[in-house]
């Protein structure tokens, strides 16, 4: 439907001192900071994750050389979505408004709103992280049950949910230094960045922006300084569900924390998808 003079009636009228509500400030490409971003001219892409060999056996003398099998572990599918929108006005309204360039002032809305739509489905992966959306491996992102060819599994959540605070961190940072590959092997993973929505804002930058450790009279350096040197505020995490509850997620480059709609809380781990688009 057209915009008409119908909805612009102050605009065709002498005597306005003002028109403002589209001149608000905008959060930056947060998505940019979790998601690697490809480009793509098909209807989806797929990525394979491989296995390669577990730890080498030692060799008896003059007995056989020990062969082990590779293969593929599991397949991810990205289908890509199309978002459109516009707008459209009538002769009228441009010819008769008294005031700025109609189709310049909502051009600006319509980018700002297509900016706000690919932040919010960014965060929607981290939001909907603990239930509903499963990946390749059969599991949604945060799980304690990622399983492995070797037959075991990695966790990016821990057992007993976990608020924010120096314990649970460390605890993060210990579990996501015992990730193996498919075959068990240690893959030296470190966390490098603390992602969380602004309710928790002052909680991180105490535990991160501090010499010396939080809420202790001792003289203690300040370990999670060391471990994660990078704090983002991700508002958008909050913009789809707002409580005052929040998740713990680990994940494989970073520690990211999300609102939740249940009445408990925890803390997870896991391998950050790459957005095509």
């Amino acid at each position: 439907m057209a915009i008409s003079r119908a909805q612009l009636l102050k605009e065709l009228l002498p005597g306005l001192n003002a028109l403002f509500g589209l001149e608000y400030a905008k959060y930056g490409d947060e998505a940019a900071e979790i998601f690697e971003t490809e480009s793509s001219d098909r209807s989806f892409e797929e990525e394979t994750k491989l296995s390669g060999f577990s730890a080498a056996p030692v060799k008896g003398e003059g007995s056989a050389i020990s062969y082990d099998n590779a293969q593929e572990a599991w397949t991810a599918r990205y289908t890509h979505e199309t978002v459109a929108m516009g707008f459209s006005l009538t002769e009228e309204a441009i010819e008769d408004n008294l005031y700025d360039s109609l189709s310049s002032r909502y051009t600006k809305a319509l980018a700002r709103a297509m900016a706000y739509t690919k932040q919010v489905k960014g965060a929607a992966i981290l939001n909907n992280a603990f239930s509903g959306t499963t990946y390749g491996d059969g599991k949604t992102l945060c799980a304690t049950d990622h399983p492995l060819v070797s037959g075991g599994t990695n966790s990016n959540r821990p057992a007993v949910a976990a608020d924010l605070n120096e314990t649970s961190l460390e605890a993060a940072v210990i579990q996501i230094a015992g990730w193996t590959d498919e075959r068990g092997l240690l893959i030296a993973a470190k966390p490098s960045k603390l992602v969380i929505p602004p309710a928790l804002q002052f909680v991180a930058t105490r535990l991160l922006d501090t010499e010396l450790r939080v809420s202790t009279a001792d003289n203690d350096i300040n370990a999670s300084v060391v471990s994660l040197s990078l704090l983002s505020l991700l508002s958008w995490l909050s913009h789809l569900r707002c409580n005052s509850l929040q998740h713990v997620c680990w994940i494989q480059s970073f520690v990211c924390l999300q609102p939740i709609t249940t009445s408990t809380q925890s803390a997870t781990m896991v391998q950050s998808p790459v957005v095509t688009q």
